[in-house]
């Protein structure tokens, strides 16, 4: 008879946390490319996504001999036969990463008038489609813990590289066989020297309020990211959103000044206020994270635990003097939270504490 360690079945995190059925999108009038079409030497054999400035297909590469993801720029914004200074940034960040919790890059170029990027195909649920297939939009603490281990070990690797992210949220997470990948590089900006941003970028629940005040950026302004991304993996809501408003979801509707998003709810037209600065009214009610305190995630879920609930407030200070001010700092205070089967590595091994895991 086998032992009961043998016997009880393995414990498998996010993989197990919906049963996900890939179907590929359906081609809709918006997409400029059908299956079939060329461009270069990539041949579309899928459809993904639509966004402001890119469409992404999966494609077939003659040169790679495989599927991957192809970020294709639409024709009207790139100006003179030159794509967009953030379109070729992401390409050029990309191919300096080289980690595990990063999509990877397979080159870039320009065919028949189009810009390309490619990427690894990730098959899996991005991290917002779990949610949305979960009971009450959140994941199992642990499960939740894990995953921002994960993307947090990306976003200190991007740290370590020189670069901020600016724009954590749950859509831009992809699972690969159940560990979480990040992707969509297009708005991050180097760390040095440190400058007040001249643009307002990132996706409104998720923003630093310096980074909504268009104020100086640190590494403490992905921290903040990284916790309001925690607090909807725990809670199911963003971290200002009140237990009883459950529909009350109207200062979001336009969830990006600069870009369109996936995130919910569903991004509508843009509002007469673009291109113009933003009243300070106007600003409170887009971003109420800039005069509001985050609500308790207890006040969602009685079953996140006091600890975690503690570290998550403080990832969502409103100072940044006040949060951890690496991201290493964070991962190592939210580390011993995982225990028993749950642990990431083995009870025995060392943990090595490096001085950049200070969280003063």
């Amino acid at each position: 008879m086998a032992s009961p360690a043998i016997a009880r079945a393995r414990y498998q995190g996010l993989a197990a946390a919906r049963r996900w059925e890939h179907e590929p999108a359906r081609p809709k009038e918006k997409f400029t490319l059908s299956v079939g079409d060329r461009v270069g030497e990539l041949t579309v054999i899928g459809h993904v996504a639509c966004g402001r400035m890119t469409e992404l297909y999966q494609v077939w590469s003659n040169r790679h001999w495989c599927a991957l993801t192809g970020k294709i720029l639409l024709p009207e914004h790139c100006v003179n036969g030159v794509a967009p200074v953030s379109f070729r940034r992401e390409a050029e960040v990309l191919d300096k990463l080289k980690h595990p919790n990063i999509v990877r890059l397979f080159g870039s170029g320009e065919a028949d008038g189009r810009a390309f990027i490619l990427l690894e195909y990730l098959a899996g649920p991005s991290l917002f489609d779990v949610l949305e297939g979960l009971t009450q939009r959140r994941l199992q603490v642990p499960d939740a813990i894990r995953a921002i281990m994960h993307v947090g070990a990306a976003i200190h690797y991007l740290h370590r590289c020189g670069y901020l992210y600016r724009d954590l949220k749950p859509g831009n997470v992809h699972l690969r066989e159940g560990v979480p990948v990040l992707l969509d590089f297009d708005v991050v900006r180097e760390i040095e020297p440190i400058r007040r941003p001249a643009d307002r970028l990132g996706t409104a629940p998720y923003m630093a309020p310096e980074q909504v005040l268009k104020q100086p950026l640190t590494a403490a302004t992905d921290v903040y990211g990284l916790g309001a991304l925690l607090y909807e993996c725990v809670t199911g809501k963003w971290p200002t959103e009140e237990p009883e408003d459950e529909d009350d979801e109207a200062f979001w509707d336009e969830l990006d000044e600069d870009e369109e998003t996936d995130e919910r709810p569903v991004a509508r037209a843009r509002p007469p206020t673009e291109g113009r600065d933003l009243t300070t009214k106007e600003l409170e009610q887009r971003y109420p994270q800039i005069t509001q305190a985050p609500v308790p995630p207890r006040a969602h879920n009685s079953g996140v635990p006091r600890d975690l609930e503690k570290l998550i407030l403080r990832c969502l200070a409103a100072d940044p003097a006040d949060r951890f001010q690496t991201v290493s700092g964070m991962l190592a205070a939210l580390a011993p939270m995982l225990k028993g089967r749950h642990r990431m590595w083995p009870e025995n091994a060392p943990i090595e504490r490096r001085a950049d895991t200070a969280t003063r």
